[in-house]
């Protein structure tokens, strides 16, 4: 049975082929994809610009939680980049609480934010239960969802900050510049204006993509085997006319000795800026902790994660302070699988 298997991996594996003429299949509206063509494939030169580079990436982790609220520690962190050394770090913590609501006569998610002991100043929000950037299929969505829509905003909230003060000539975000939230691109138009006026350039990397060729092929698998040696990078993917992915897109190989090609994003009125940004990108991904990966993006998720240790201390914290007011029954609708997880057979 498992050579079967094997079988079957391997057989949709080889139905990646080298596919010149094939696009990528874009669902969205206001995209118009860009058949591939080998001649689209642009050298990097990794030469050191002598400009600053800002890498912000957050983590996140629920303290205590039930279906009804949420309290969560939310860390973001900026780590600064010059001709591969650290000139600079901010880090910041939210602790950030949310609770269900009744509000014209449907259940939302509110967010109230408190200040920690390096807060980053955050303004309320809520989301409905049944907004669809949050739901899962037709399900009303998890409170448990909305600590990622948080983590998401500060990080935006912290670009814009670093951009407003010229911290750095180049800002890097872990993700896309894809407002895909609600109110997300109010976030997003707040961060462009400061990186326009103060001739920042911002830039978004992915650790993962999905997209795929109209042949149903992964995109970054088929530009792999359509490459030329060396680090590179693929440009045009697609024509991108939404007011909501304010973007240039581009494909990279960012180290010759690097098994990953990473979706990578740039301000598209700062499209000119894009092969000097990338080459100066490529600099900082020479660390063989992740060959061809920003270690910048590396150190900041690094000092953004909340270890267990940190949470399961905030948890004693807040527990025993709440002994008195049972809230047990409360947090019992959402432990049963911490239960399942400790028990062994």
């Amino acid at each position: 049975m498992y050579d079967e298997i094997v079988g079957k991996i391997l057989e949709s594996l080889d139905s990646t082929h080298k596919i010149e003429g094939a696009s990528p299949r874009l669902s969205w509206e206001n995209y118009r994809a860009c058949k591939i063509d080998a001649k689209n494939f642009h050298a990097i030169t990794k030469k050191f610009s002598g400009r600053s580079i800002a890498f912000i990436d957050g983590g996140n982790a629920e303290i205590i939680g039930s279906g009804s609220f949420s309290l969560n520690l939310v860390r973001i962190c900026s780590v600064i980049y010059k001709d591969n050394k650290r000139i600079g770090t901010k880090k910041f913590e939210i602790l950030a609480f949310v609770q269900a609501v009744s509000q014209n006569n449907e259940i939302h998610f509110k967010t109230t934010f408190f200040k920690a002991k390096n807060s980053l100043e955050m303004d309320e929000f809520s989301f409905s239960s049944f907004d669809r950037a949050l739901m899962l299929g037709f399900n009303r969505a998890e409170i448990s969802s909305m600590p990622n829509a948080i983590r998401r905003f500060a990080e935006l909230k912290l670009a814009k900050l670093i951009a407003e003060e010229k911290l750095a000539d180049i800002i890097v975000l872990d993700g896309n510049l894809q407002g895909t939230l609600t109110n997300e691109n109010e976030y997003l138009d707040e961060l462009y204006a400061p990186c326009g006026r103060n001739d920042i350039v911002l830039a978004a990397l992915s650790k993962t993509t999905s997209l795929f060729t109209d042949n149903g092929d992964l995109l970054s698998a088929v530009l792999g085997n359509l490459s030329p040696s060396g680090p590179w990078f693929y440009h045009p993917i697609a024509e991108i006319s939404s007011a909501s992915h304010k973007a240039e897109m581009f494909f990279a190989k960012l180290h010759e000795s690097s098994r990953h090609i990473f979706r990578l994003e740039i301000f598209n009125e700062q499209k000119a800026k894009a092969e000097e940004t990338i080459n100066s990108l490529a600099g900082n991904c020479i660390d063989p902790i992740f060959i061809g990966y920003p270690y910048g993006l590396v150190e900041a998720d690094k000092i953004a994660r909340v270890s267990h240790n940190e949470k399961e201390s905030l948890k004693t914290i807040f527990l025993a302070k709440l002994s008195s007011k049972n809230i047990e029954k409360y947090l019992n609708s959402a432990n049963a699988h911490e239960i399942l997880d400790r028990v062994s057979f």
